[in-house]
């Protein structure tokens, strides 16, 4: 009898631990910190099952909002730079953005076919630059949409990025001046390395900003 609830303690605690984790790191808590946090709500929840009381006596009725709590208080929320997330997050929303003018540069420099828009040229680039920029916005605020410094991450990001993509499209153009605008694979590959690298390197400064002001307060 004693072993079988045993059984059904150590069950619960881990699923609550297991839901823990889950909400912390969504909650940008590093790794080092959740495992303290951890342990803490461990022992907690030991004690309560020695004095005959479950999980409700040490998370109360609504577990996720404790829990939340229980981090805040802590002052360990939103520590947790993430940038595996976010990064590729900003990527895919600026990739999204410009879908179309990449695909007519991959077609230019693999010459498979040309794309001439003409005099609307001008209106095609800044359109997908636009819907670039907000989709990269979006992208990075959905992915971390539970973390507590998401709206600074967003903020610094809008203020960041037109400058990443100016730097990422003058070093993406010098490669390609370097190579004589040669239009392989090869040279086109390079160049969206570069560009995606200085990009990438931009929304990393951004969540890093957003992470220190907001830890330094």
């Amino acid at each position: 009898m004693n072993s079988s609830i045993a059984d059904v303690e150590n069950d619960t605690t881990q699923d609550v631990l297991r839901e823990a984790n889950r909400l912390w790191r969504r909650r940008s808590v590093r790794g080092v910190d959740r495992a303290e946090l951890l342990d803490e709500l461990e022992a907690e929840l030991a004690g309560a099952y020695r004095d005959g009381h479950g999980p409700t006596v040490v998370l109360g009725d609504d577990k996720s909002e404790t829990l939340r709590q229980w981090a805040d208080e802590r002052r360990v929320s939103g520590r947790a730079l993430r940038l595996g997330l976010v990064v590729p997050a900003a990527l895919v929303g600026i990739a999204v953005g410009l879908a179309v003018v990449l695909l007519a540069l991959f077609a230019g420099f693999s010459n498979r076919w040309s794309f001439d828009p003409g005099p609307f040229v001008l209106p095609l680039y800044t359109s997908a630059g636009l819907l670039a920029y907000l989709c990269a916005l979006l992208c990075v605020w959905f992915t971390l949409r539970h973390d507590p410094h998401a709206p600074s991450t967003v903020w610094w990001l809008a203020a960041l990025l037109p400058m990443g993509a100016v730097l990422g499209t003058g070093a993406g153009v010098a490669v390609a001046w370097w190579r004589n605008f040669n239009t392989s694979s090869t040279v086109f590959t390079v160049v969206i390395g570069v560009v995606v690298v200085v990009i990438g390197a931009t929304v990393g400064l951004a969540r890093y900003q957003a992470v220190r002001s907001s830890s330094a307060r």
